[in-house]
């Protein structure tokens, strides 16, 4: 039976593919028909024939809207990517200047994406300036299937696993800190200490990752910290502590372009609560020139914002 449907699967044609990925993103058929140009009998037709090829329901029509199926959600994100990559292709073909011109997509964590993507992407334009560059922002998991999945180039991520699919290289080690009212007392402190933190009112903001690392780290302290507040949006964490309300933790790379006036951050005195940030690919992708070059972009936006002592490109599993 699996040999049988992966073998009809696999004669799934781009219009169909296409079809699918214009039928993901609207409410109704009608209104992917009127985009397509087709008929809404005819468009689902081709939704029902492509679903008995791949023996998967893809839509849950028991609601007025059409809304995707796990399956369906899934299998749009590589179609979509897929038929941008057709596309890019055909137009590539035709372009006389073609070194010059295409397209790449990357997912890269929401502080990455505020800090040092910026940086890279303009040092990218000014060797391929006609360029098209999707930037997906994102979490550590969805960007890790859609590199597995082939829906981005790369991705720069935190812990990234040992997978014989990956290729990984730890590019920047990216140290947590304290960030306090200008007006506390722990703001004349040049270094925190878990025993500093201790006694002040503490509140957990980011990702359920990053405030994950924060509540093991001060348990393995041997500390008794107790938050007063948690959030899930660092701009909401920040804001209570600009209005007095207690301290917060954070990764570094969130603070450049987070912090204001009437804040600090100051280092912990453990040197190694830290992430590692994580450039990853498919190890079985031939990478072209300009994403090549793109992931040195990254490498060098690294080295030439951060502090030097911070960056290091030694390990890697390549």
């Amino acid at each position: 039976m699996t040999e049988r449907k992966s073998r009809v699967s696999g004669n799934l044609t781009i219009r169909q593919l296409e079809v699918f990925a214009v039928a993901s993103r609207f409410p109704t058929f009608s209104e992917a028909a009127k985009q397509l140009d087709i008929s809404q009998p005819t468009l689902s037709n081709m939704i029902a024939k492509l679903e008995e090829q791949l023996s998967l329901s893809l839509f849950d029509r028991t609601t007025r809207t059409l809304a995707l199926t796990a399956e369906g959600e899934r299998l749009a994100l590589v179609a979509q990517g897929l038929i941008r990559d057709f596309q890019a292709t055909l137009r590539s073909i035709h372009d006389t200047a073609s070194a010059r011109h295409g397209r790449l997509s990357m997912a890269v964590l929401p502080s990455i994406a505020a800090s040092i993507a910026p940086t890279a992407i303009q040092m990218f334009l000014e060797e391929y300036p006609d360029f098209d560059i999707q930037l997906h922002d994102t979490n550590r998991q969805d960007g890790l299937v859609w590199v597995l999945d082939r829906v981005v180039d790369f991705g720069m991520l935190t812990d990234a696993p040992k997978l014989s699919e990956l290729r990984s290289e730890t590019i920047f080690v990216d140290r947590f800190q304290a960030v306090v009212h200008r007006t506390s007392t722990l703001a004349q402190k040049k270094v925190l200490s878990w025993q500093d933190v201790e006694g002040q009112s503490v509140i957990l903001t980011g990702s359920q990752q990053i405030r994950r690392d924060i509540e093991t780290r001060w348990s393995q302290s041997g500390v008794s910290i107790k938050p007063r507040f948690e959030v899930e949006h660092i701009l909401t964490g920040l804001s209570l502590v600009s209005a007095g309300l207690g301290l917060t933790i954070l990764p570094h790379l969130y603070l450049p372009s987070a912090m204001t006036g009437d804040l600090c951050a100051i280092p912990l005195e453990a040197k190694d609560f830290s992430r590692d940030i994580q450039l990853i690919h498919r190890a079985d992708r031939v990478l072209p020139p300009p994403v090549i070059r793109m992931m040195e972009c990254f490498r060098e936006a690294f080295a030439r914002q951060m502090p030097r002592e911070e960056s290091r490109t030694s390990r890697s599993n390549y």
